[in-house]
């Protein structure tokens, strides 16, 4: 009822509107200032139209009343008048304040209440000896002068209550109850009366100070704003822009002119789209017609980017704006904000470079190729015309790395990509897929064209490269596919040129092979093979065979080698050669190997003690950390004394250089185990290491002993050697192999202690071998 709904952000109380609780906040002092300036500024018509009246009512009352009396009040009432109006020509004289204190609010309160209070008692006096026509004289003046106190005190509720409550309760209790004018109709006057000029009262000050609360916080938030423009202006990284109604710069600040490194007064009048630099490409020509477009529709717009020609360097700015509209009502332009976004565009162009491209090479990485891929496939089924993928690996890169360090392998790697380059020409998408493997994709190629890209690819990455002052010979093996007919999607087509490059790296390296359905039938195969050898030995479909091995010179058994068989139960028995590979490339040759290793000492406890087992041991079994203490329990389980085994080890194991293939080698020779180095002559002859594995049998590869009799003489002649050196290291020799009593007698000739082959036993069942060396005669 007494507030009216005016909205303002800190809320101002009853208590504050009455002018209590208002403490020492200097806004309340503002709003005692104003409210004794708008009293004072109707001081003048208040206190004349007020003695006008004092002077009319003491006229006549002259006859009704004391002289006394009315000379005293006129006297008060004159006071009063004065006293307001020299304050008036003081303030008009001063100025107004703009603060006043609560002492002096309440002191000129006080000055207004007295007022109600002489009049107050001016009827208290008349009223109740009055005639009625005096009496309704008095009443209606009252009346009236309620009405004028309101509005004279319209700003300052507490004089308005008060001279309200002063004068209505005066006037109300005066009357006497028998009077005509009824005092019940004076009571229901005075009261409605009172309310409608307490409510006008309440809320005429409600309304003024919640305006000067409003204008206060607006004054101050435009004061923050107009400091924080300034601070922009002058340090921020964005600045203001203005534009009239033509798109000319009406507005340019100190940053726009540095930015623009151009005169403000230059700038001034210059329209904005006159800055736009040269690109008119993709992009840079749609946000251009974007930002030409909006200030034909007069529309807003946010973030629009544009190239702008700043001292012949093209830089980007970011541009947002809302249109203006001038006093009647029109459009008037733009207002907003700019800001250079060159560094930005240009990281973001870097990102995008990062994400498609190979940061090393410059080539194009996984993601783009897949998309080069894609557009090829599509290409050529479209046009039924092949496009062709090359896989690419280098085949000695991580010795190059190993040795020359990283930085010499990233030199190579760009030293790779710029002869890629070159052997394969333009019109092929050529990318680093990560490491050492490069991919082509090359759109529109017949299957000769796939096929001399690949060789030039090999032919060019057999050439020696120069690093850092050092031929380095790396090589490299290609696999490659033709789309669709190998491959009509994407993971198709890359399945089959990696499995040509698998057959490629099986088959030796360093060539290029292109895919055949043949391929993916054996990858398939050996998929199958790996999944049921990795169950083949819970399942017990592994087993031993041993071979004797016969001294050469009594032709007895001294020993027999494990080796591992393999019986599928749909393929049947599956050769070593097969799946031994599988079970190294797959890691199953470590828990196979265990079993092998616990399975041979088994047997040869049974054995008589001169009689020794031989194991296998592939380079993959040597890095197992648990390779010492499998041997170990194997020997310690059975009671077979350490000697007795025997773990052949290949010259391969050697490549690596590996410390730890050394100390693992020695724990086991610390174990009292004894090592033979297989296929000695066949692999890389690292006659360095015959020490330091302290190998204590050599074995001659069987392809020297089947070419032995031929008529040159050069396997026989090798065997010789070999013996001699054996001989010379403290080593004896076993010739593999031998399945002739002539191959027998030769290697018995030329010095080899001890012989294995079909001559003197294939491969048997562990039953077979025991009964054997115990003297048993086993049927077949």
């Amino acid at each position: 009822m007494f507030r009216p709904p005016i909205a303002i952000s800190s809320a101002i109380g009853w208590s504050q509107v009455f002018g209590f609780r208002q403490g020492k906040d200097p806004f309340f002092a503002r709003v005692r200032a104003e409210q004794l300036a708008t009293i004072n500024r109707y001081v003048p018509f208040n206190v004349t139209l007020m003695m006008i009246n004092v002077l009319a009512l003491l006229w006549s009352l002259r006859g009704i009343a004391a002289s006394e009396f009315l000379l005293g009040w006129g006297a008060v009432m004159g006071a009063l008048a004065l006293l307001w109006t020299l304050r008036f020509s003081q303030v008009r004289r001063r100025g107004a304040a703009a603060e006043v204190s609560q002492h002096y609010f309440w002191a000129i309160s006080a000055e207004v209440a007295a007022f109600g209070v002489c009049w107050s008692a001016l009827t208290i006096h008349l009223l109740p000896s009055a005639e009625v026509d005096a009496q309704a004289l008095l009443v209606l003046l009252s009346l009236m002068v309620m009405g004028a106190c309101g509005f004279a005190t319209a700003v300052m509720p507490v004089c308005g209550i008060a001279m309200v409550l002063v004068i209505g309760i005066g006037a109300v209790a005066s009357v006497p109850a028998a009077s005509p004018l009824g005092s019940g109709m004076v009571i229901l006057t005075f009261i409605s009366f009172g309310v409608v000029i307490v409510r006008g009262v309440v809320v005429t000050s409600f309304t003024m100070m919640s305006r000067m609360r409003t204008q206060t916080e607006l004054g101050e938030r435009t004061e923050v704003v107009r400091l924080l423009l300034n601070e922009f202006e002058a340090n921020g990284s964005d600045w203001l822009i203005e534009v009239d109604v033509e798109g000319r710069l009406t507005h340019v600040s100190p940053r726009l002119s540095d930015v623009a490194r151009r005169p403000r007064a230059e700038l001034l009048g210059q329209p904005l789209l006159g800055l736009l630099g040269d690109e008119r490409r993709g992009e840079a020509r749609n946000s251009v017609k974007a930002l030409t477009n909006t200030f034909l529709a007069r529309r807003a717009f946010r973030d629009i980017t544009i190239p702008v020609l700043v001292a012949d360097e093209t830089r980007w700015w970011a541009l947002s704006g809302t249109p203006k509209t001038d006093a009647a009502g029109q459009f008037a332009g733009y207002r907003g904000v700019g800001r250079d976004v060159t560094e930005i565009r240009r990281s973001h162009e870097r990102i995008v470079q990062l994400a498609r491209f190979d940061p090393l090479t410059g080539l194009a990485n996984r993601a783009l190729f897949r998309e080069a891929m894609e557009d090829a496939l599509l290409r050529a089924v479209r046009t039924r015309k092949s496009c062709a993928l090359l896989f690419i690996d280098l085949d000695r890169f991580k010795a190059v790395n190993d040795t020359l360090g990283h930085a010499a392998g990233d030199r190579l790697l760009r030293s790779v990509a710029e002869r890629l380059r070159n052997a394969v020409g333009g019109g092929a998408t050529i990318a680093r897929l990560g490491g050492d493997e490069f991919a082509v994709m090359l759109p529109e190629a017949a299957p000769r064209r796939a096929d001399h890209v690949a060789r030039a690819v090999v032919a060019a990455l057999a050439q020696p490269f120069d690093i850092e002052g050092q031929l380095v010979t790396i090589g490299g093996s290609v696999g490659f596919a033709l789309g669709p007919a190998d491959g009509a999607s994407v993971d198709r087509l890359l399945k089959s040129a990696d499995l040509a490059l698998y057959e490629v790296k099986s088959n030796g390296r360093g060539a290029a092979c292109r895919y055949v359905p043949e391929i993916r039938e054996r990858a398939e195969e050996r998929r199958a093979l790996e999944v049921d050898l990795g169950m083949a030995l819970e399942r017990g479909q592994l087993a031993l065979a041993f071979q004797p091995v016969v001294e050469a010179a009594d032709e007895h058994i001294v020993g027999f080698e494990a080796l591992l068989r393999w019986t599928h139960p749909v393929l049947g028995k599956i050769p070593p050669d097969k799946f031994i590979p599988v079970a190294e490339d797959t890691g199953l040759i470590v828990p196979i190997g265990h079993w092998v290793i616990r399975e041979a000492c088994a047997w040869a406890a049974k054995w008589p003690r001169h009689i020794r087992i031989a194991v296998n041991l592939s380079p993959a079994q040597i890095d197992d950390p648990l390779l010492l203490e499998v041997v170990a329990q194997a020997l310690a389980d059975n009671g077979l004394e350490p000697a007795r085994l025997e773990l052949e080890i290949t010259e391969s194991l050697f490549l690596n250089e590996k410390v730890s293939t050394i100390e693992r080698l020695a724990a086991l020779k610390a174990l009292g185990v004894r090592f033979a180095l297989d296929d000695f002559g066949t692999g890389y002859s690292a006659l360095g290491y015959l020490h330091k594995a302290a190998f204590s049998r050599i074995k001659i590869d069987r392809s020297f002993v089947s070419r032995a009799l031929q008529p040159n003489g050069e396997a026989s002649a090798i065997i010789q050697a070999i013996v001699s050196l054996a001989h010379s290291l403290d080593m004896a020799t076993t010739a593999e192999g031998t399945e002739t009593r002539e191959e027998f007698e030769l290697c018995r000739s030329l010095g080899c202690e001890q012989v294995q082959g079909y001559l003197f036993g294939r491969p048997m069942p562990p039953e077979e071998a025991t009964a054997l060396v115990a003297g048993v005669l086993v049927e077949a």
